[in-house]
């Protein structure tokens, strides 16, 4: 048990525990990696120069973006190192993602993704990226973070690191080892859409194959109808100032039953001929102790639009009543999107399964945790715990884990875990540069969302 302070969190009843309890599961949340090809022709930085437009919500620029796949590297091999839950000190049974691992549904950035979770080698080139500054917009300073001393740009002077050779080490090879315990993967919108928003159609598929990196919008284009272009008109949305990139094959789309079979074909559990059949990532992991389910909330169909249909409700109705028929086992949903995002007919489906004591969720790139107790308001309930995203501030994973004490109580302790990169290394400039862009209070949340201890009594 390790000396950290926790938050006490008593809304779903139970009484303070004066024992450690009985160890059911232990397991490490992560989320919204966004490993990300920041080179793409299909991603659209340049939206970053509408940031003082009220009529845009960004941003669309991140300057440690070309970092994310370093930063879960570094959360990978301090677990590799170090697996171990730092409540009951038990090696973790399993590490969950729950979607958006990579930024824009491409071969090359899942390859990437893989190869880190499980071991091997990984690279996602920099260069021709908006990193390097050029004259392609005039002779102003440039409207994007450039590590390079000798260029002006409009980010230095509110701070932002001068880099030397930083194209070069980003685009570097890295090697992982991999988690070296069992592992698993949700996806979520930004794993199977472009950019998070729309399924890759022969327009988009030629920009991102192609050979041109746009640097600005269409002349006269308005931010209100930004999303409507880029669905319709990909190639209007492109067709701005751009410069000359190297091209490849490895930007292609991946739709699910290619990423599924890539998890299968790296070890991720929980995906097998039934998912492949169906198309669909509903799915479960069972434990000794507990059930994991898995519920795809990415609805491909309907443009990335966060809903669930009917069918998965039965689905998930089935699942957890198998569970309800074993006594004493538990039940742990997890998904992309949490409740704030989903039909209330799933919550519904969850108040039904007492055996349900938790709902692990991402998609907001913030820690919440939140109490969902029972209507008939007799106790019960259970707890929804969102994790912040790697790519942002505070990149940071979650250890969860689920203890039963004597009296039949629940009790869930979760801890926030930092990667241990030494200074100077390119996941330490990643969070670095993710600090200086980060809206802390929002994305850190508040002491309950953090290194929590959650009671439910049952």
């Amino acid at each position: 048990m390790n000396a950290l302070n926790y938050c006490l969190r008593t809304e779903l009843g139970g009484a303070t525990p004066v024992a450690p309890g009985q160890p059911l599961l232990a397991l490490l949340h992560l989320s919204d990696a966004h490993v990300m090809d920041s080179v793409s022709p299909a991603r659209s930085e340049w939206m970053e120069l509408l940031a003082d437009d009220p009529r845009w919500k960004g941003p669309m620029h991140r300057p440690q973006e070309a970092l994310s796949h370093w930063a879960l590297a570094a959360h990978v091999e301090q677990l590799h190192s170090q697996p171990l839950a730092p409540w009951s000190e038990q090696v973790f049974d399993l590490a969950l993602s729950t979607g958006d691992n990579i930024d824009n549904a491409q071969s090359n950035e899942l390859q990437a993704f893989l190869q880190i979770m499980a071991g091997g080698r990984a690279a996602l080139s920099a260069f021709g990226g908006v990193h390097e500054a050029g004259h392609e917009l005039g002779t102003g300073a440039w409207p994007f973070w450039c590590p390079d001393a000798d260029v002006p740009d409009l980010w230095k002077p509110l701070g932002y690191p001068v880099v030397p050779g930083y194209v070069a080490r980003a685009s570097a090879e890295l090697y992982s080892k991999g988690l070296g315990f069992a592992w698993a993967s949700l996806p979520g919108t930004h794993d199977v859409l472009r950019q998070g928003r729309v399924l890759s159609k022969p327009a988009l598929e030629a920009i991102a194959l192609g050979d041109r990196k746009a640097l600005a919008g269409p002349p006269g284009f308005s931010p209100t109808a930004s999303q409507a272009i880029y669905l319709d008109q990909p190639e209007l949305f492109f067709s701005g100032v751009s410069r000359q990139i190297s091209a490849s094959p490895q930007r292609r789309a991946v739709d699910l039953r290619e990423w599924m079979a890539a998890h299968m074909q790296h070890g991720a559990l929980g995906y097998g001929q039934a998912q492949l059949r169906s198309g669909r990532a509903d799915t479960v992991i069972d434990t000794e102790h507990v059930r994991i389910i898995l519920l795809d909330t990415t609805q491909v169909a309907d443009v990335g639009q966060d809903t669930i249909a009917a069918a998965q409700c039965d689905w998930l109705e089935a699942r957890l009543a198998e569970v309800e028929q074993q006594p004493g086992r538990l039940a742990l949903l997890a998904s992309h999107h949490g409740l704030d995002c989903l039909a209330q007919a799933l919550l519904a489906v969850a108040h039904r399964h007492t055996c349900m004591v938790a709902w692990l969720v991402g998609h907001s790139h913030s820690h919440r945790v939140s109490a969902h107790p029972h209507p008939s308001g007799r106790g019960g309930g259970f707890w929804e715990i969102g994790t912040a995203s790697l790519i942002d501030w505070p990149s940071q994973t979650r250890s969860v884990e689920i203890l039963r004490h004597t009296d039949g109580s629940v009790e869930i302790v979760c801890t926030l875990l930092d990667h241990q990169a030494p200074a100077g290394s390119l996941a330490a400039l990643h969070l670095d540069l993710a600090r200086r862009g980060a809206d802390a209070q929002h994305m850190q949340g508040a002491e309950q969302d953090g290194n929590v201890r959650l009671l439910l009594q049952r």
